[in-house]
C-alpha cells in the first residue's frame, strides 16, 4: 500500500518560539485527512533555521503521535557529530525512522558521505533514510560511484526520499538494492513517480492539500490514469505559485488563512507581499477543491 507522509511545517508563536498547540492542531487535521505519518524537521520545517533545542523538542512532540502513524525525524547536519547527536535524541524520544540530508558546503567526497551515514546508522542503531534533494544540498547521489554503491548495499540506508526529477536514478538505486524503499519528494510528478513504482510520497504541500493527493493516489490505483493526470495538472497549477513565491512563506500563509496559527517564516526568509498573497489566494480558489 502506498503511503503519504506530510513534510510538516514548524509553527512559531508571536515570540518566535515553537507553537506546540498549533503544531498539534495541524497534525490532528492531517491525520483526519488520512495522513500516514509525518516527516519532522525537513525543508518545509525550516530545519537548518531551528536551534538545537527546537529540533530536539520537535522530535519529542512527534513521538506523542508515533502510535497513530509513522514518524520520520530529519537529523541532517553539516557535521557527523551534530547529526549523531540528533539521531540519538530522536531515538531516545521514541522515533523509529531516522532521515538525513548529506552534509553540505565543503564538497565532501563519496567516501566521507558514506562514513557520515554509517556513523548515523550505528549511533541510532537502525538504518537511515537518505534525503536526496540535490536542488538544495547541491550534492548529487552518484549511483555509479563504488562508495555510493557500497553504501546502498550495506544496510546503513533503508530508504530514499527522492526529491529529484531524475526517475532513472531512482530506478538505479533500487537496482543496486531492491530492499531500499523509495519515496517521491516532488508531488508535482506524483503520477510519474507512482508509475515507476515508488512506495509513496513525503510532501510539503500535503500540509494543506493532502485530500487532493489522496484522491490522486486512489485514481492511479484504480487505473483511472487520465483522471489522475488531470487532477495532477490542477494540483500543479497551485504548486507553480507555491514554489515561485517561496515554499515556506506560502505554506505558512495558507495554513494561517485556514485557521491554524503557524506564524511567520524565520529570517532570512521573507513573508509574502500582498501581491503574492493575492496570487496564492486566486489560484487556491480556482483549483484547491476536488472537482
Amino acid at each position: 500500500m502506498k503511503k503519504l507522509y506530510v513534510a510538516s511545517v514548524t509553527p512559531f508563536d508571536q515570540e518566535g518560539k515553537i507553537n506546540e498547540a498549533a503544531l498539534k492542531m495541524l497534525w490532528e487535521r492531517n491525520f483526519s485527512e488520512g495522513a500516514d505519518g509525518f516527516f519532522i524537521g525537513g525543508s518545509s520545517g525550516e530545519c537548518f533555521l531551528l536551534t538545537r533545542d527546537e529540533r530536539v523538542r520537535s522530535f519529542e512532540l512527534a513521538s506523542q503521535y508515533r502510535d497513530r502513524g509513522d514518524m520520520f525525524a530529519h537529523v541532517g547536519a553539516i557535521s557527523t557529530q551534530e547529526a549523531v547527536f540528533y539521531a540519538k535524541e530522536a531515538v531516545k524520544a521514541g522515533i523509529e525512522n531516522i532521515a538525513a540530508t548529506p552534509p553540505i558546503y565543503f564538497g565532501f567526497s563519496e567516501k566521507e558521505i558514506a562514513g557520515y551515514y554509517h556513523d548515523i546508522a550505528e549511533a541510532a542503531g537502525r538504518s537511515v533514510l537518505y534525503y536526496n534533494i540535490p536542488s538544495s544540498t547541491h550534492r548529487e547521489l552518484d549511483v555509479r560511484h563504488p562508495e555510493v554503491q557500497a553504501l546502498l548495499k550495506s544496510g546503513a540506508i533503508n530508504a530514499i526520499k527522492h526529491t529529484n526529477l531524475n526517475l532513472l536514478e531512482m530506478d538505479r538505486i533500487r537496482n543496486i538494492n531492491p530492499e531500499i524503499r523509495c519515496f517521491g519528494g516532488f508531488e508535482s510528478c506524483m503520477v510519474a513517480f507512482l508509475a515507476f513504482g515508488c512506495e509513496g510520497f513525503i510532501g510539503s504541500s500535503f500540509n494543506f492539500m493532502l485530500p487532493q493527493f489522496k484522491h490522486l493516489l486512489r485514481l492511479f490505483e484504480e487505473g483511472k490514469l487520465e483522471e489522475a493526470r488531470i487532477l495532477q495538472t490542477k494540483c500543479n497549477n497551485i504548486l507553480d505559485v507555491l514554489l515561485k513565491n517561496g515554499l515556506c512563506a506560502n505554506l505558512k500563509y495558507i495554513l494561517s488563512s485556514q485557521g491554524i496559527p503557524v506564524g511567520e517564516v524565520r529570517k532570512p526568509f521573507v513573508t509574502l507581499t500582498k501581491e503574492r498573497a493575492a496570487e496564492m489566494d486566486e489560484v487556491l480558489s480556482e483549483y484547491l477543491e476536488i472537482r
